[in-house]
């Protein structure tokens, strides 16, 4: 397929997740963030191709494929990070683990192609190309200074997660540049060496636009993430707090060092930067290969169940767990169309209550509290646990969020969720609810 084709297939793709997000199709709503990333994925690739007269797609298909595998096991290191730090959560996944864990799996296969997609795209443009700084002279003094600043972001993050979570995003920078630098692989370390910044000049830049496009769709989207970093919960852009979207330069470095020094030592010292063609003299054992990639699947599927759980606040919510609601109320609005939590509160808010339970049959003193609840639990993502938890306490609309103290309020959810057996929310997640509402003078998702 050529750019034009790849060009109107993301065209298509994106606007099917968009068409299914608009008409709130049930449990296909949530898929939104994928089918606009691979969208946009697949627009940057035609785009580099038009350029350059190859890309990922045409050219390094061989190579795009070990990025989308590798890619899986190397976000689940830092969704194990977030065990500790819980920097973010998930909101409104699958309901099957199953499902979850595949939802999961077609994510993270992007995170790599994310980070370089936009620098390759960059190098298409020329970008930096030319650049020149005074050569670094790498004594060892440098060396071991940089392998301690990478082995300090790996371990301090998890021993003082409070102040040192940033540090993270480091994490896989440190020791592989200089294990690179030595045995010959792709090294910024080594470029920075020659005074050629450009590589590392449009990975920073690239891991900006993908941070910058990747939260902006995120932002939209039924199944997301929302960050819970303590102390950063008021100055955000989308969902992302600001200082924040420095951390996306730094991962396209980091993820640069990292993969290279996999590709090096597992893959025969094949590179993403270089078409299949060039590197057919590169072969990959086949012994060596098959117990890396046996372990690769066994970690990932392992590493997106076991830390994906906690950092799930709410998966997709169902009018089953509206408290209010009987069987035949749930019947009834599903007959008009009103199938989802999402669907009962907008009809209530474009309707009203009267016209709503008038229209559908159910009483309305059983429908107020229910249509409140499933705004509630929209809201931010927060859930039918959560908002229930909220209706018993007696927050019913933005107003009751905007002025209640969030101490307070964390204490009393965390009161009831361990008398019922639920994981209560962090301090974290309820500034977010609070600030969402201030903000915005109305319970939004």
């Amino acid at each position: 397929m050529g750019p034009a084709g790849r060009a109107a297939l993301a065209a298509g793709i994106t606007g099917i997740g968009g068409a299914l997000l608009a008409l709130d199709v049930p449990a296909w709503n949530t898929l939104w963030f994928l089918f606009a990333w691979t969208g946009w994925l697949l627009a940057v690739d035609a785009t580099i191709d038009v350029i350059q007269g190859h890309s990922f797609v045409h050219g390094r298909r061989r190579e795009l494929g070990a990025m989308l595998v590798w890619s899986v096991p190397y976000w689940c290191l830092f969704e194990g990070y977030n065990l500790v730090l819980d920097n973010w959560t998930y909101v409104f996944l699958p309901r099957s683990e199953w499902a979850q864990a595949a939802f999961a799996t077609l994510a993270f296969a992007t995170v790599l192609p994310a980070c370089f997609f936009h620098a390759e795209l960059l190098k298409a443009l020329g970008l930096a190309e030319r650049v020149r700084w005074r050569p670094l002279r790498v004594t060892p003094v440098i060396e071991v200074s940089v392998a301690l600043f990478g082995l300090a972001c790996a371990v301090l993050p998890l021993v003082a997660p409070r102040w040192a979570f940033p540090l993270v995003w480091g994490a896989t920078l440190g020791i592989p540049e200089v294990i690179n630098r030595r045995v010959g692989a792709p090294s910024l370390l080594a470029d920075l060496e020659q005074g050629r910044p450009a590589r590392f000049l449009r990975l920073l830049a690239g891991g900006l636009i993908a941070g910058g496009v990747w939260e902006g769709l995120n932002f939209f989207a039924r199944a997301k993430w929302v960050y819970t970093v303590p102390g950063f919960e008021e100055w955000k852009l989308f969902e992302m707090p600001l200082l924040g979207f420095l951390g996306f330069p730094v991962l396209a470095v980091e993820a640069f060092s990292g993969y290279a020094l996999l590709c090096f030592f597992v893959r025969g010292g094949r590179h993403w930067e270089l078409p299949d063609a060039d590197q057919r003299e590169r072969r990959i054992p086949s012994g060596h290969h098959a117990r890396a990639m046996l372990i690769l699947v066994a970690f990932s599927w392992f590493a997106e169940l076991y830390p994906l759980d906690p950092a799930v606040l709410a998966r997709r919510p169902l009018l089953d767990e509206l408290d209010e609601l009987r069987e035949e109320d749930r019947m009834a609005l599903a007959r008009h169309g009103l199938s989802t939590p999402e669907r009962l509160a907008r009809a209530v808010a474009r309707d009203g209550l009267s016209t709503t339970a008038s229209v559908t049959g159910v009483d309305a003193a059983r429908l107020g509290p229910a249509s409140t609840q499933a705004a509630l639990a929209l809201h931010k993502g927060m859930g039918t646990v959560m908002a229930g938890m909220l209706l018993a306490l007696g927050y019913e609309t933005a107003a009751d969020l905007a002025v209640a103290d969030p101490e307070q309020l964390h204490a009393a959810l965390t009161r009831r969720a361990h008398e019922q057996g639920h994981r209560p929310p962090t301090l974290a997640q309820v500034k977010v609810w609070l600030r969402a509402a201030r903000l915005t003078g109305e319970i939004r998702r």
